[in-house]
């Protein structure tokens, strides 16, 4: 019988699936101020307290949310924001987006082994030890994804960029909660509250983040000046214009970079994650274009 066969991947999977699916999805994320009537932004802020720390921001790339879950022998499951779409060693996948079939020709090469693992992209836990279960988040973008991905490349071409980690390192919590109520593991991971949007997801912090895609390398979506204060719809729209005027995403296959769709704001322990999108500030201030 294959190694392939017997990976913790593909026996997770088919034991806890549900489970697996619901507690490595991406958190919600509220915009910085309130939405109101017809997508009008309101003055309040949708996490009182956010500015109690500096906040890391970077682009927002208009693509599509994927999750590549690594074990720690390296086997993988690859998913969409929904949905897991393949284990490894499978031939057939779900195609969606194309997300599958354009992990595998822009990251497989570089890190898959001669089993086709990718060890090289678990997470290593202060004690030295692998992570049970390291998910990377990013942005699948470009080609044919989304009605925006002209403004990255041409139709032909793909990029990913991760935006956020989350190393499960406690091996019997994880057991523990790969066979826990999916709707218990849905309020763990993003709970609502009147300070905002609570995560239970244990993310690596800006200092961790970053040192791990710079020991794997693997690229990071871009980086913008840091937030720094509480700002008003006029300034939030400065500071996009200023910062970000173009995408900086853009693949190899673009002669201008096109529209950026906004910025993500996190606090360093990603306590707390806001988006600000040009659309919205426009939209509020009458302003598109200007």
């Amino acid at each position: 019988m294959s190694i392939l066969f017997n990976s913790q991947a593909r026996a997770t999977a088919t034991r806890s699936l549900s489970q697996l699916n619901t507690l490595t999805k991406y958190p919600s994320i509220l915009t910085l101020h309130a939405l109101g009537e017809r997508g009008r932004l309101t003055t309040d802020f949708t996490t009182p307290g956010l500015f109690t720390q500096t906040l890391t921001a970077t682009e927002k790339i208009d693509g599509t949310n994927a999750r590549l879950l690594v074990f720690a022998d390296g086997s993988y499951v690859v998913g969409s924001r929904e949905n897991l779409l393949t284990v490894s060693g499978d031939l057939l996948f779900d195609p969606a987006v194309g997300i599958v079939d354009g992990l595998r020709r822009l990251v497989f090469p570089q890190f898959a082994d001669e089993q086709g693992h990718l060890p090289s992209l678990v997470y290593q836990t202060a004690a030295g030890q692998p992570a049970p279960l390291t998910v990377l988040f990013g942005e699948f973008y470009g080609g044919k994804v989304t009605g925006s991905s002209k403004y990255y490349g041409p139709p032909t071409q793909v990029g990913f960029r991760v935006f956020d980690v989350v190393a499960f390192s406690d091996a019997d919590a994880l057991a523990t909660q790969l066979q826990a109520d999916i709707r218990d593991l849905s309020t763990w991971r993003e709970t609502e509250t009147p300070t905002g949007l609570r995560y239970g997801q244990p993310f690596l912090s800006e200092t961790a983040l970053t040192a791990y895609l710079a020991q794997v390398g693997l690229p990071a979506v871009p980086q913008l000046p840091a937030f720094t204060a509480e700002a008003t719809h006029e300034q939030v729209l400065e500071w996009l214009r200023q910062h970000i005027p173009h995408t900086q995403a853009a693949l190899s296959g673009q002669a201008t970079p096109g529209r950026a769709e906004g910025a993500i704001l996190r606090t360093a322990d990603r306590s707390a994650i806001v988006k600000v999108r040009f659309e919205d500030y426009e939209r509020t201030l009458n302003q598109r274009g200007k």
